[in-house]
């Protein structure tokens, strides 16, 4: 590891120790800078500011930066859009169950939208979509990606909740308890997708959906 790249990780250990200390209304270059011992002129130098560092923050812990390949081997091809879609609500919780710090970062992108949460979020928009696009229009049966979304929304708010309530509509948010109940629940709501995105590999119904679209293009 070079020098610039042991100062790096010292920049975004103080920021992730910063967030866990004050949450987010505390983090700003100055107190980073003072945490890890450098000047904020470095960080400027190495991350282009505050956007730039939380970005980079963000890529090592994020389930999209992890798990973005997702869809991306032939092994994933071959399974069902389904086990996919399911993989990847249980992969959210598994990363955000993880990381307090990950979460204090997740709740205040639902309440801030500035020039320092906006690449967060539009970063995670992006790929979330790069995933979903895979799934739509696989099937006309069902609006896939307000389906996906109900649930990815539900986990997301049910993981950022605990911090505040202990319980939702009676069920544990905090324990393998509750959380047991409600991967039990994703599993039934996964059953309840179209019938084809359950039955068939992805690779096949891509295929079928590739083979309608060049039937509707012109010789």
């Amino acid at each position: 590891m070079s020098s610039r790249e042991r100062t790096e990780r010292q920049i975004l250990e103080a920021l992730e120790a910063q967030i866990r200390d004050s949450g987010m209304n505390g983090v700003g270059i100055n107190a980073v800078a003072k945490r890890a011992g450098v000047s904020k002129e470095l960080i400027y130098r190495y991350f282009d500011g505050m956007p730039g560092l939380l970005l980079a923050w963000m890529r090592e812990q994020d389930f999209w930066t992890s798990r973005g390949d997702l869809l991306g081997s032939d092994e994933s091809s071959a399974r069902t859009p389904a086990a996919l879609i399911l993989a990847m609500l249980r992969g959210q919780v598994e990363a955000l169950s993880k990381s307090d710090t990950l979460r204090e970062v997740r709740r205040w992108e639902l309440v801030e939208r500035n020039e320092v949460s906006a690449p967060l979020a539009d970063r995670r928009e992006r790929a979330a979509r790069s995933f979903i696009d895979r799934m739509d229009g696989l099937t006309d049966e069902g609006d896939v990606p307000a389906m996906v979304g109900i649930m990815l929304a539900g986990v997301l708010y049910l993981m950022l909740r605990a911090k505040t309530e202990s319980h939702f509509l009676g069920v544990p948010l905090r324990g393998e308890e509750g959380w047991a109940r409600y991967d039990a629940a994703l599993e039934r709501l996964i059953a309840a997708l179209p019938p084809p995105l359950l039955e068939s590999s992805l690779r096949e119904l891509e295929t079928l959906r590739d083979g309608r679209g060049a039937g509707d293009r012109p010789a």
